[in-house]
């Protein structure tokens, strides 16, 4: 019997019939000849310069973002679901879920449907000013709920619309019902824009490349590109609850919670409670309050909801910049 040869590439005998490119050796130099540089450690020198304008391209600059939301563009949405689905297993053993004694499930609820009031009105062209976002919103499982942890002020929004709200927060900062709807708005504001799925796959975009170019598994389906992406983010579910956002994701989901309360005011089809859109505001100004009492208890917030006072002002520019007509539809 023939046996197999090994195909992995750092054991396998077999010599490879893939071109090598060059190595560093071959192509500074005749990179230094075009531009005139002809010592060898100038040659070092120009591939430091190099290496430093990529990694400064990546992280300085908007093009990781670029890069990523492209990638993240070709996996189908409805995979989020099942993303979300692992991802809440892992974070519910670490902290159950208990029971909702402050209608989050019922708020929640109300802004879902405040997306889909949206969209319908965006539809009748009535209003213009709510982004394309809403347009996936009934491609999400949407649960929201409550989860016991004991001194962690702080939310969790996970792929797919699962969103969960510590105990912790909603007892020691006593919101109102608005500013439990501008936290869940927030959140789904992450669930929306797919910040989750957008870290990761800045986070390893090499490997996350290779592997969905790579992809098989033998099920005799022929997966699309950005179906074997999302098959490689399935590896990352465990941990996506502990994720950190970035500062941009922050003001994004800021402007949907904005756009949800204010989504609430709007003619529409379902009954809804109203909730005003400064809710946004005053719930930052609540934890940024907290922060300065308790910084411990609310560390597990700044690490993964960044820039609370830079947000705040942000906010109040963007109350300030409305006209005394568009003030009053909030009344």
């Amino acid at each position: 019997m023939r046996r197999r040869q090994s195909s992995n590439p750092y054991t396998s005998s077999r010599s490879s019939n893939h071109p090598k490119l060059p190595a560093a050796s071959i192509w500074l130099p005749i990179l230094g000849h075009h531009l005139g540089i002809r010592n060898r450690k100038h040659h070092e020198l120009l591939l430091l310069v190099i290496i430093t304008s990529i990694l400064a391209l990546w992280f300085l600059t908007p093009l990781s973002d670029y890069c990523a939301s492209w990638i993240l563009w070709t996996v189908p949405v409805r995979t989020d679901v099942e993303l979300g689905r692992q991802s809440i297993m892992s974070l519910e053993r670490k902290y159950p879920r208990v029971e909702d004694r402050w209608g989050v499930q019922k708020i929640g609820n109300d802004l879902v449907k405040a997306a889909r009031n949206a969209r319908y009105n965006e539809n009748k062209n009535t209003y213009n000013f709510f982004n394309s976002i809403f347009d996936n919103v009934d491609e999400y499982q949407w649960d929201f709920g409550v989860i016991h942890a004991p001194n962690l002020v702080n939310a969790f929004a996970l792929p797919g619309g699962i969103i969960r709200v510590t105990d912790s927060l909603l007892q020691n900062l006593y919101l109102t019902n608005g500013e439990i709807a501008a936290l869940l708005g927030h959140e789904m504001g992450h669930v929306l824009h797919r910040h989750s799925q957008r870290r990761v796959i800045k986070q390893r975009f090499i490997s996350t490349l290779w592997e969905a170019f790579v992809y098989e598994d033998n099920d005799g389906y022929d997966e699309s590109f950005g179906e074997a992406v999302a098959e490689g983010l399935w590896k990352s579910a465990s941990y996506l609850g502990d994720l950190g956002f970035s500062r941009r994701d922050e003001y994004q989901a800021d402007a949907a919670a904005w756009d949800l309360l204010s989504a609430t005011y709007l003619d529409n089809r379902y009954i809804l409670r109203r909730y005003h859109p400064n809710s946004v505001k005053k719930l930052l100004t609540k934890l940024w309050d907290y922060q300065g009492r308790d910084a411990t208890a609310t560390a597990g917030w700044e690490s993964t909801h960044p820039g609370t006072e830079e947000r705040l002002d942000a906010l109040k520019e963007k109350w300030s910049k409305l006209d005394s007509r568009q003030k009053r539809r909030f009344v």
